[in-house]
């Protein structure tokens, strides 16, 4: 059993009463039997209708907008860590050599621009404010500013930006292919017969994401989300990114499910109104801690497939 299931699980049971009455031959009422809940006794199960704020919300019972997470929701995070990053990283040096002397120093620029927004305090920023000179060529620059902020696990815009175009070269050449969980496909169609709109936000560029899904394991499925967003709406960790999801679709907050394997991310949409935040656990996300465990748990995506209105 996966980790995280078990885990969730006990907490779940833990000093829970049985919902079930057994009994014994001998005190066996035969009359309550034969009308009874599973040949017991007469009990009602109207609790289990009771809607808390854990429980899993429905589509498209209690939303039609989905606004996704991508790792450790659609896709496994060690697609992203241990197969994307490091195609960057390994194939950087080769890359930078077939571009042109100008888009070089665009790059570089945009590298510098993103540096130079972190706290002076980063651990990134000074690691390559060391290594840099004023003598460095743009293509040092370059390697230097791409390995600082990778190795760090920065998110910025110039340099998302440099990988989706390397990406892109890996996917177009097929050495790339975006990994999906199996139930993935499942719940876009489902979604498209019940008529609920599928979006994306994810920290990756919107270039980055097209890629990703229309080169995946499981085909071309860009023709399934009707938006897609990144930082560009806003850090996902900060509750006005929401905010302007919600404007840019033309609803309020309080009509979004979002689902996500953040539980920064969770809190902020919490914060900003989303209706219904909703946690991903997937193997190798994060252990949940108490703040993780307060929203409604999820270890498929179909299990959002509910009803209709």
């Amino acid at each position: 059993m996966d980790i995280f299931l078990k885990h969730y699980l006990e907490k779940m049971t833990e000093n829970a009463p049985a919902k079930r009455i057994k009994l014994s031959e001998n005190n066996v009422n035969e009359s309550a039997a034969a009308t009874g809940f599973n040949a017991a006794i007469d009990q009602t199960n109207a609790a289990d209708f009771v809607i808390t704020e854990k429980s899993i919300p429905l589509l498209p019972r209690d939303a039609t907008i989905l606004l996704l997470d991508i790792e450790g929701c659609t896709t496994s995070i060690s697609f992203v860590h241990d197969i994307l990053f490091p195609f960057v990283l390994s194939n950087l040096d080769s890359y930078l050599s077939s571009v042109k002397p100008e888009d070089l120093d665009e790059i570089a620029t945009a590298l510098k621009a993103d540096v130079a927004k972190l706290e002076e305090t980063n651990i990134a920023r000074k690691e390559i404010e060391m290594k840099s000179s004023n003598d460095s060529l743009p293509r040092e620059i370059i390697c230097i500013h791409v390995k600082g902020m990778m190795n760090h696990d920065v998110k910025a815009t110039g340099l998302k930006s440099l990988q989706g175009k390397m990406w892109k070269n890996g996917y177009n050449s097929d050495e790339l292919k975006g990994h999906i969980y199996e139930d993935f496909p499942m719940l876009l169609n489902w979604c498209k017969e019940q008529n609920v709109s599928v979006n994306i936000y994810s920290s990756g560029s919107i270039g980055a994401q097209k890629l990703l899904f229309g080169h995946s394991t499981k085909g071309d499925l860009c023709s399934n989300f009707q938006n897609h967003f990144d930082t560009t709406s806003g850090g996902k960790k900060d509750s006005g990114s929401y905010i302007n999801i919600a404007k840019d679709l033309g609803v309020d907050p309080s009509k979004i499910m979002f689902v996500s394997d953040a539980e920064a991310e969770l809190v902020a949409a919490r914060k900003a109104g989303i209706g219904f935040p909703v946690m991903s656990v997937r193997p190798g996300n994060a252990p949940l801690t108490e703040i993780g465990e307060e929203f409604p748990i999820i270890f498929s995506l179909l299990q959002l497939c509910g009803s209709g209105k």
